[in-house]
């Protein structure tokens, strides 16, 4: 508490500037809720902001975030996919946050180049482009050729910007923290964790070097696809504040007049699209996350171009499979299935009522029951499970949320090329691959060399612990009491299943044994032990399914 204070002494003007933005725009009572009136002085709302419908709450908010600069904007467009904890309304005005400001100066540019770069621009560059090509609040794009001729996008971190996104951050902690202390909202949402998020996805747009490494990560993935393109970096004139790539000439892929001038195919590109943000989010857990129309270009032979790689997706295998999981509920209409899915995420509250949450999804079910498949709209579906996680106080995982945003920015995108697409029809061929992926040797023998150390510790002390188990039984030192005259039918099954098990474990061992054998070629008496561990391995396993088949409890 006292480092807080000290903080907040520090960075008193900041908190003042903030303090009066929120009086500005009616929000002084949030100061009051938690306790930092002192910052500003009250002001009472009229009848007129009291009774504010929530839609011009909503426009007070997006401009409170606007007044208060980068970071502030930032968080906004954060916040905007974060539509399990602000209804559509929200939303709505938080998609319109601009991160548009008025350029640096050149003079000021050239400087941190050279200081960036340890040489001067002329050394570096034959021409460079005082006029930026874009200009927003963490840097800025400026048109270049390098000594060799070579056309070259540059963008240049604005001077200063990493300081005053620091003592944000630390302001922002600082609300976070009262908040959960001091409001209801506070208590279901835990926003320290929240504000954690934010800045490490901050960290990484702020870093340069870690936007060139996506860039080129992404390059790999689509290494063989020649119909997407990811500009090269030259490393040489990249840093953490400069990022040097190749300039990308195309057609922005929402100017459809310009596109049907051309001669593009708007079906297929449409098309292309889907299926490369599918890829991306489905088999590679790497997406871009901000495909909006001024990321992403057409380019001649129906190629596509992707650009500005600041903010990117992560899904992890097992987060990937939990969302094929409820995409696939939505597309069978099984609603148990999608209720399997959202509890799968682990983010149901311990107040959630779950007879209310199952008769919601039974009702979501129902409306897309008698809605062909060519029809269901992806964003919209899965804008009906966010808005079902808002109603349940379901707190859905960052990285969720950044990928069903990106995904209704696709289809919004791909429906103004082509109305007819669906995402969910592109999905179904796309769901045969990852299935064949999944199950194929190549994935078996990772997934195998992955857990060998936990298959490995399982194998080891499994027998000696069931055969404890046995012996406490048998002994009479785990006393059962029951009037069942069966117990001792269902013991003798019991030690029957047990060896059973006993007898899969080292049938187990002998084929895990024999793969690390097949790697050391060893042989006995000319025969290699890899070969004869697998042998007996089979006829042991045949012989333990012959027992089964025989007793008839299969």
């Amino acid at each position: 508490m006292r480092l807080q204070l000290q903080k907040r002494y520090k960075h008193f003007r900041r908190y003042r500037e903030i303090a009066n933005v929120l009086v500005k725009h009616g929000f002084g009572f949030l100061l009051n809720s938690l306790g930092l009136a002192e910052f500003s002085p009250p002001r009472r709302l009229s009848a007129e902001e009291k009774n504010a419908p929530e839609e011009t709450i909503a426009i007070r908010m997006r401009m409170v975030l606007e007044a208060l600069g980068p970071t502030f904007i930032k968080l906004g467009q954060l916040l905007s996919t974060r539509s399990d904890i602000f209804t559509a309304a929200y939303i709505k005005e938080l998609e319109k946050l601009q991160d548009k400001v008025p350029p640096v100066p050149f003079a000021d540019i050239s400087e941190l180049l050279e200081l960036e770069l340890g040489q001067t621009q002329s050394q570096i560059f034959s021409h460079f482009n005082p006029m930026p090509l874009a200009a927003a609040s963490i840097g800025q794009v400026h048109e270049a050729r390098l000594i060799n001729g070579r056309r070259v996008a540059v963008k240049v971190q604005r001077p200063g910007i990493r300081a005053n996104v620091e003592v944000d951050m630390e302001i922002l902690y600082d609300l976070a923290g009262l908040a959960e202390r001091h409001t209801v909202w506070g208590k279901i949402y835990k926003f320290t964790e929240m504000v954690e998020e934010f800045e490490h996805i901050l960290q990484e747009e702020l870093n340069f070097m870690l936007e060139a490494r996506h860039a080129e990560t992404l390059a790999r993935n689509f290494a063989g696809e020649q119909y997407i393109v990811i500009p090269a970096i030259y490393w040489d004139y990249t840093t953490k504040r400069v990022l040097t790539m190749e300039f990308i000439n195309g057609i922005k892929i929402t100017d459809n007049s310009k596109l049907a001038a051309a001669g593009y195919d708007m079906t297929e590109i449409a098309r292309r699209l889907v299926e490369t943000m599918l890829k991306q989010i489905l088999m590679d857990g790497f997406f871009h996350a901000d495909p909006h129309p001024g990321n992403v270009l057409a380019l001649p032979g129906g190629r596509l171009a992707f650009l500005d790689f600041g903010m990117m997706g992560y899904l992890e295998q097992e987060l990937r499979d939990k969302v094929i999981k409820l995409v696939f509920g939505l597309i069978n209409k099984n609603s148990t299935e999608i209720l399997r899915a959202v509890m799968s995420l682990e983010a149901l509250p311990v107040h959630v009522n779950m007879y209310q949450l199952r008769r919601d999804i039974e009702h979501l079910r129902e409306k897309y029951y008698q809605i062909p498949l060519g029809q269901v709209s992806a964003a919209e579906s899965l804008g009906d499970i966010m808005n079902l996680a808002y109603r349940h106080r379901i707190r859905v995982p960052i990285e969720l949320n950044m990928m069903i945003k990106a995904l209704i920015i696709t289809e919004g995108i791909a429906a103004r090329l082509d109305p007819r697409i669906s995402i969910v029809q592109v999905i179904e061929p796309l769901g045969q691959k990852l299935l064949r992926r999944r199950f194929s040797p190549e994935s078996i023998r990772k997934l195998f060399w992955d857990n060998i150390n936990d298959y490995h510790i399982l194998f080891t002390r499994l027998p000696g612990q069931l055969g404890r188990i046995i012996e406490l039984l048998t002994g009479g030192e785990i006393k059962v009491k029951t009037e069942n005259p069966d117990l001792g039918r269902a013991l003798i099954k019991l030690n029957t299943m047990v060896n059973r098990l006993v007898y899969s474990i080292i049938v187990g061992a002998m084929v895990i044994s024999s793969s690390w054998l097949i790697r050391e070629r060893i042989t006995f008496w000319g025969v290699p032990l890899a070969e004869m561990g697998f042998v007996f391995a089979g006829l042991l396993g045949f012989w333990l399914l012959a027992m089964i088949i025989r007793s008839k409890f299969y």
